[in-house]
């Protein structure tokens, strides 16, 4: 049994060794936390206060906090460390040497660790204890500055070992160190390649896929990922932490506090491994590329697979034919990658070109895999259940939804979760008419106006199941969103005047044709009537009427909120169109002095030019219009807005409307629309628009 004497002198023996490297380390923490202190306090005066601390308390969190410089030195001490104490497997001799010892190989991780830990910790905490002196003395302390340099030092330690250990466990699956720096590489990126396999196999071949479904968190896929992520909201939080030591916004703390709690449990799994793997290495390993032969076949399968997928997509990207460059792409990069990790096991060319038993292995998952995809054998896309077997639907229109302003209190709502139909018959005929479409069709149809929906099942048995469906406008789907829509309990929760009271409001404002943003100078009575009477007309507009008539204004509203970090004033804008149909709003604004105006007089123009524009936006036909009969026709259409929703609508959508005013001062900001109702049909003939 070893004794502990002889345990502490290995560590110290250890330490000395160690020493050229931690006089390398502590010169480079010298660098990033006095060094960069000293010059970082002296503009620090420059720096404005924010959240109860001044420029100098700033400046010290940002040379001493989570997201310092410092953090990197980290990474690259820990790496170092790991290579330094057990590089000694890449040699016959040295480990001959060690392993004669008489120390159980737990005690002689043991000491390793322990070594390379001193030999960080030490010089680290005279460091940050240095900067933070100058702080102190510049006048950059506080009670809540120690309290997150004190958080600092522990995600720095925590991930210190954390690295530390995954570098270990490179140096113990392999046998020398050009494959170690690959293993290195690989545990540290191995779950972030997969998960983008997976991420852009869906995006390619899965259409209704909706991205306002729960997402997959793959943050804790790389230690890598989450130290960086730990240490961006440590240093969020280092911001956000006021002067009376509250925590404001909850979001960074638990990010923070989920880093931290990886980090725990990664350094457990990652030091069982280091201490098992040790236990049974093969002292002859050294030399070889892997340690242990057995899991050669297991780390190239696992390793090409993703990889050359993620290749074949890349390669396809830009191609006509997608499909047919992807196969191309996959197979190829597979074949060259497992002749590269071959020749990595062997150094032996003709052996690594000869075919084996895990290259067929390869294409075979590789062929199941793009075979399943292309076949939509999991059933994404065909999802479409029995009714029997939905309890209730949530439909979310994005042509409706996406094209109003709304007040903040609409943003962050679950409207698939929280706006549940019990009666859902038209919402399941969307989702059958999105199946349909999607098993003739791979995506947009040239020249089709598109509507945009996403869906989710709840089901009798407990699961969610979320779709988007980005259909062509037919019949049968305005049908449908047309019974929807004017289901009242829908449209109420559609609308922006539900999110905000009158009584909420500070300020209204008039846009025009021009996109002048006017002033209301209205007493608080008179605010809230007018908003009232607006939103009672806006609430009123059926589907059909809301789709067919044109926007001639907006009221913007204006509404005092308070940052919920930062506890600053600021003003909440939307915007909310005028349609020519609310008669009572107009009556109420020209009485008020602000009148809306439905057409553009004739007079005001010198001229109209139209524009056809194709799928890329770019001028196909151009038409001027100079005569006072003609322009009018076109005025008498436009719209100042694209209206509620891109669906149901007589908007000439391919035809660009620019005028030119005969006051050549005169600019107009807001997008112009033409609604065809048939008075303009002989002039879009010119366009070739029919």
């Amino acid at each position: 049994m070893t004794s502990k004497n002889y345990l502490c002198k290995s560590i110290k023996e250890n330490i000395r060794r160690n020493m050229f490297l931690t006089i390398l380390i502590s010169l480079a923490l010298l660098v990033v936390f006095p060094v960069y202190c000293i010059t970082g306090m002296e503009g620090a005066g420059q720096i404005e206060a924010y959240m109860g601390m001044d420029g100098y308390q700033r400046m010290l969190l940002r040379c001493i906090g989570p997201d310092s410089p410092a953090s990197i030195v980290v990474v690259a001490a820990a790496v170092l460390y790991a290579l330094l104490g057990f590089g000694y497997l890449y040699s016959g001799e040295k480990t001959d040497f060690y392993h004669s010892l008489p120390m159980k190989r737990e005690a002689l991780y043991l000491v390793s660790l322990v070594s390379g830990l001193i030999s960080f910790v030490v010089p680290y905490l005279v460091s940050i204890g240095m900067a933070y002196m100058i702080g102190m003395v510049s006048g950059g302390n506080s009670p809540y500055v120690l309290k997150i340099t004190i958080m600092t030092i522990g995600l720095h330690l925590l991930y210190f070992l954390v690295f530390y250990t995954g570098a270990v466990l490179a140096v113990l699956l392999t046998g020398n160190l050009f494959t170690g720096a690959l293993g290195f590489a690989g545990i540290m990126s191995y779950g972030l390649i997969l998960d983008a396999a997976v991420t852009y196999m869906n995006d390619r071949f899965f259409h209704t896929l909706s991205a306002r479904a729960p997402q997959f968190t793959s943050w804790f896929l790389s230690p890598v990922v989450v130290y960086v992520n730990s240490c961006v909201s440590g240093a969020n939080l280092a911001e956000m932490w006021s002067g009376q030591g509250v925590l404001r916004g909850s979001g960074i703390v638990e990010h923070y506090r989920n880093g931290m709690i990886y980090g725990v449990v990664m350094l457990v799994i990652l030091l069982g491994l280091n201490i098992w793997i040790y236990k049974i290495r093969p002292s002859e390993s050294y030399h070889k590329a892997i340690a242990f032969p057995k899991l050669e076949p297991v780390i190239k399968v696992c390793s090409v697979i993703p990889i050359s997928l993620l290749a074949g997509l890349v390669f396809s990207a830009e191609m006509k034919h997608v499909f047919l460059w992807m196969v191309v792409g996959t197979v190829v990069s597979a074949l060259v990658l497992s002749a590269a990790f071959d020749f990595l096991y062997t150094l032996d060319i003709r052996s690594c070109i000869k075919p084996k038993v895990t290259d067929g292995m390869i294409l075979a998952v590789l062929a199941l895999v793009v075979t399943g995809y292309r076949m939509d054998i999991t059933g994404v896309d065909s999802f479409l259940p029995d009714k029997d077997k939905i309890a209730t639907m949530s439909v979310q229109l994005n042509s409706i939804s996406d094209a109003f302003s709304y007040p903040e209190g609409y943003y962050g709502r679950d409207v698939l979760n929280e706006d549940r139909l019990e009666s859902f018959d038209p919402v399941y005929q969307l989702a059958k008419t999105g199946v349909a479409y999607y098993k003739q069709n791979d995506g947009n149809e040239e020249g089709e106006i598109m509507v945009d929906v996403d869906i989710a099942f709840h089901m009798k048995s407990g699961k969610t199941v979320y779709q988007n469906y980005y259909i062509p406008e037919t019949e049968e789907v305005l049908k449908a969103i047309e019974e929807i829509y004017d289901d009242w309990d829908y449209r109420e929760k559609i609308m922006p005047t539900y999110y905000a009271t009158a009584e909420e409001i500070d300020f209204l404002y008039v846009i025009d044709h021009m996109g002048r943003r006017m002033q209301m100078n209205l007493q608080q009575d008179k605010l809230e009537i007018l908003y009232k009477t607006y939103k009672n007309e806006l609430e009123s507009m059926t589907f059909s009427e809301s789709s067919k008539e044109r926007v001639i204004g907006y009221i913007s509203a204006e509404q005092k909120r308070q940052d919920s970090y930062t506890r600053e004033d600021y003003m909440a804008t939307w915007d909310l169109p005028v349609y020519e149909g609310f008669e009572e709003t107009r009556a109420m604004l020209e009485e008020l002095g602000y009148p809306i105006s439905n057409i553009i007089p004739a007079e005001e123009v010198l001229r109209i030019r139209l524009t056809s524009l194709d799928d890329m936006g770019n001028t196909e036909e151009e038409v001027i219009l100079e005569k006072k009969e003609d322009m009018e026709r076109i005025l008498e259409a436009l719209s100042y807005g694209d209206g509620r929703y891109r669906i149901g609508s007589p908007m000439e959508y391919a035809v660009n409307v620019e005028i030119i005013w005969n006051d050549r001062f005169k600019e107009t900001w807001r997008p112009l629309y033409l609604m065809n109702k048939g008075t303009v049909d002989d002039i879009l003939k010119e366009l070739h628009i029919d």
